[in-house]
């Protein structure tokens, strides 16, 4: 047995070193070669991963970069209309229902509403600035107290003539640096100077649009790219007592979406827009994603042919009749998910403090 005891220690150490060898001898060639295709094909599949969510991220920040700026404009559009003005007052009107200061035997014969400014909303100007006009504009003065004219005293509050409309084609406001000047459907803003609204000067009064013509490219900014609808209409809203009935509505050409407080005055009492602001003003605006634009439309230069190229038939023929306006809103709508075409619509009604409704 005492024989015994070493030769057991004997092979039971070999064993254990035998077990040591083995384990320092590592991976086979075969186990190394699957092991590092595992690892390939994981890797892989994580930059594979890395790469979509990248990509979707750049996406959603690219897409809220320009719905954001679509937001900011349409704030903008909201807030500044909201303190429009006419400084509406009363006074006499002759026979011929023309205002005190139209001619020198001046006989008043009737009381009416008058006012010195202008408030014109319309589907049918042609340029401002230079710029073709695409759909809907809005042109009025609100006392925003901007002033240029560093050798005059700006009053506080102080009116600007003030616009805002959609046009198609190239920035005129991007300097010449450079940079690719597409064209695309922009909303721009109208602010010259407090100083630069012009009157006429026999009368001190705004007289139908002269003011807005002086503008050439004076105050004109941009809001917002891809504005492809900027609509703006009066609604059926309500007075002090209720409802505004048939017999008073606001406006008398409802059908074209227009508003003028500058309309004549012949016979019968005197027209309910004229020098009148509408109590309540409601905005509708489609934005679209530029990466689309980019893809579709490129950079055709027609406004017809680029909302075309976008899906968009007879472009022209939209909101041109109000009563056909949740037609028109679906048929853009449709039009741009059909090209699968990521847009916004925003909409909202815009009360003007200023109105003094009287029907």
């Amino acid at each position: 047995m005492k024989d015994m005891a070493p030769t057991l220690l004997a092979i039971l150490k070999k064993r254990i070193l035998a077990r040591a060898r083995r384990q320092l001898a590592g991976f086979s060639l075969v186990e190394l070669m699957v092991a590092c295709a595992i690892l390939a094909a994981m890797m892989g599949l994580i930059s594979v991963a890395i790469r979509q969510m990248a990509g979707g991220i750049k996406t959603s920040t690219a897409k809220v970069d320009a719905f954001q700026s679509a937001r900011t404009g349409f704030e903008s559009v909201s807030r500044t209309l909201g303190v429009a003005n006419l400084n509406t007052y009363w006074d006499y009107f002759d026979s011929d229902r023309k205002p005190r200061g139209t001619n020198t035997n001046f006989t008043p014969a009737t009381y009416g509403r008058q006012s010195d400014l202008h408030f014109l909303i319309t589907n049918n100007f042609p340029t401002v600035s230079g710029l073709e006009l695409s759909g809907h504009s809005v042109f009025f003065q609100a006392p925003l107290g901007y002033f240029t004219n560093t050798s005059s005293t700006n009053p506080p509050g102080s009116l600007n003539p003030c616009g805002f409309f959609v046009a198609y084609g190239e920035d005129p406001t991007m300097p010449n640096v450079g940079i690719s000047n597409r064209p695309r459907f922009r909303l721009y803003q109208w602010l010259p100077s407090s100083d630069s609204m012009t009157v006429t000067l026999s009368s001190g009064r705004i007289t139908n649009t002269n003011w807005i013509s002086p503008a050439t490219n004076n105050g004109v900014r941009p809001l917002a790219e891809n504005i492809i609808a900027f609509v703006i209409r009066v609604p059926s809203a309500t007075n002090s007592t209720g409802p505004v009935t048939n017999s008073t509505t606001y406006s008398t050409t409802a059908t074209n979406y227009n508003w003028n407080s500058l309309t004549t005055w012949s016979t019968g009492s005197q027209p309910a827009q004229m020098h009148q602001l509408p109590p309540l003003v409601n905005i509708t605006m489609v934005a679209v994603e530029e990466a689309a634009v980019n893809r579709l439309a490129g950079t055709i230069n027609n406004p017809s042919d680029a909302a075309s190229a976008m899906g968009i038939n007879n472009f022209s023929t939209l909101f041109t009749d109000e009563a056909q306006y949740d037609a028109d809103l679906l048929r853009l709508e449709t039009a741009l998910s059909s090209k699968n075409i990521p847009y916004r619509t925003f909409t909202t009604t815009v009360p003007l403090r200023g109105s003094r409704w009287s029907p």
